[in-house]
């Protein structure tokens, strides 16, 4: 007997709803995740130990979504036509196996900020470099952990089928490696980390370990939100007896399956969120997609800093003899267009969605300069 994952071919409002929500997700998420890439690849000073596990995540991410959201979609709505058995089984592979990277690289961010933490200057800071290894170990063994899942699927009549004698197993490992175990060491980290730290005054911490401290707490309580319930109920949904005789009821799962699903599909499109709200070292470059700004600032800068191009003015003016009521007023011209391209620049960066920079006025420099050769 075997088990398959659709609605009998019904496409309802929470079908439709589900299948809508987790495309929208998947596109925040995947747009998200390849700014975070970005990121790294623009700017080599964010190629710290945290944020090469962002990239790791970020990687891990993408490629999950770009196949999880066409499988689920094609699940959903039963498109038979569009199913292959090399799809069915690459795909739950590929799925499984990003699953598992993702979540014990949130293992080694709460062992990153325990080290963060409790470090004082005993041990050396990981590198960058130190991380890509783990990144690439990470992968490699969960590429080669995740082939006995190959076989836990096979593909009939369109539909890609999980067998009914293996349905329990398979719930509990790929929900232990994806969710439960990774949870429960970070718990242990956290709780070992908060012991350990009871020593140490809250004000001997700078303000980006602070900061980098918060951004893998947020994460990890991201993490364990969405993916802990549709865990449970998979867990849940393997002991319940078969619904082959109850209709309404097998409805009623599938339904709730796909929401959660979509529920998981968030926890991927949360974390670049974060990233850009909470890391200051990654809001600029975000802001530069996100708000249009690496056009808009070039232009700004080239009105926005007048000082220099004042001063070199007022020069030329003396040596030529003018008068010092001339020169007052070229000054004050000056003065105004500063004060123009200061307000333009004010206007974009409070509309900005992630700007941690705050503004540095020129107005005042201007006036000195301006009152100097007065």
């Amino acid at each position: 007997m075997s088990v398959a994952y659709g609605n009998m071919g019904t496409i309802t409002h929470d079908v439709l709803m589900a299948s809508i929500m987790m495309t929208m997700i998947g596109l925040v998420g995947v747009v998200g995740n390849l700014l975070m890439l970005r990121a790294l690849i623009i700017r080599p000073k964010l190629r710290t130990d945290f944020y090469t596990v962002f990239g790791g995540l970020s990687i891990a991410d993408t490629l999950s979504i770009l196949i999880s959201v066409p499988y689920y979609v094609t699940d959903m709505h039963q498109l038979s036509n569009l199913n292959s058995e090399i799809w069915c089984k690459g795909s739950t592979y590929l799925m499984h196996m990003c699953g598992f990277v993702a979540a014990f690289l949130m293992v080694v961010l709460s062992a990153l900020r325990g080290i963060l933490l409790l470090n004082r200057n005993t041990i050396r800071q990981p590198r960058g470099m130190h991380l890509l290894i783990v990144n690439i170990v990470f992968y490699v063994v969960a590429l080669v952990c995740s082939v006995p899942t190959l076989q836990l699927y096979s593909y009939e009549e369109g539909f890609c089928y999980k067998q009914k004698e293996v349905y329990i197993q398979e719930t509990w490992l790929v929900g232990s490696f994806s969710a439960f175990i990774p949870i429960c060491l970070v718990s242990i980290i956290y709780m070992v980390t908060y012991i350990m730290g009871l020593r140490y005054c809250s004000d001997s911490y700078s303000r980006r370990d602070k900061e980098q401290s918060r951004l893998v707490t947020c994460m990890f309580v991201a993490f364990a939100v969405c993916q802990l319930p549709y865990r449970i109920m998979a867990v849940y949904y393997a002991y319940v007896d078969d619904f082959s005789n109850d209709y309404d009821n097998f409805e009623t799962s599938i339904t709730i399956k796909n929401y959660l699903l979509c529920l998981v599909m968030a926890d991927k499109a949360i974390r670049p969120v974060l990233y850009s709200k909470i890391a200051s070292d990654l809001s600029d470059s975000f802001d530069e997609i996100v708000n249009c700004t690496c056009c808009t600032c070039r232009c700004c800068c080239k009105t926005y800093n007048m000082v220099p191009v004042m001063e070199n003015s007022l020069n030329s003016n003396l040596e030529a003899g003018t008068s010092h009521s001339e020169i007052s007023t070229i000054a004050g011209s000056y003065e105004t267009r500063s004060r123009d391209a200061d307000r333009t620049q004010s206007t974009s960066s409070s509309g900005s969605a992630t700007s941690h920079t705050p503004l540095i006025r020129k107005e005042d420099e201007v006036i000195e300069l301006s009152e100097e050769f007065r």
